[in-house]
């Protein structure tokens, strides 16, 4: 009797174990679109210097005393990379900035554009 009560709770305890519940695996990225721009980290080197470039352009081209309040950046890989930035500054502006790196390195900036 001992024995049938063993296998039946042990057998009990592996049914319950394989009903068990898994965790839901966490949420995939989303899908990287060959060509399109990803999301940038804003503490990466390049992207950092890719920034100053930008933000250097809005001053040279629309001459403020406004500060940079708020910056989004994403990247697209073609022939080198092309980061684009959305600025907030202070004041209410906003600029959209393409700043192109060829593959040697140089940094240009390819478009500049008021949002606000």
């Amino acid at each position: 009797m001992r024995i049938a009560a063993r296998v039946l709770s042990t057998c009990a305890a592996l049914t319950m174990s394989a009903c068990a519940v898994s965790p839901a695996p966490a949420a995939a990225p989303p899908p990287m679109i060959v060509g399109g721009y990803v999301a940038a980290d804003l503490n990466e080197p390049g992207v950092k210097a890719a920034q100053a470039v930008a933000v250097n352009e809005i001053y040279t081209q629309r001459p403020t005393r406004a500060l940079v309040e708020k910056v989004g950046a994403e990247m697209q890989v073609v022939a080198g990379l092309n980061y684009r930035f959305t600025i907030s500054m202070s004041g209410g502006a906003a600029y959209r900035v393409v700043v192109y790196r060829n593959l040697q390195g140089e940094m240009s900036v390819s478009s500049l554009d008021r949002l606000s």
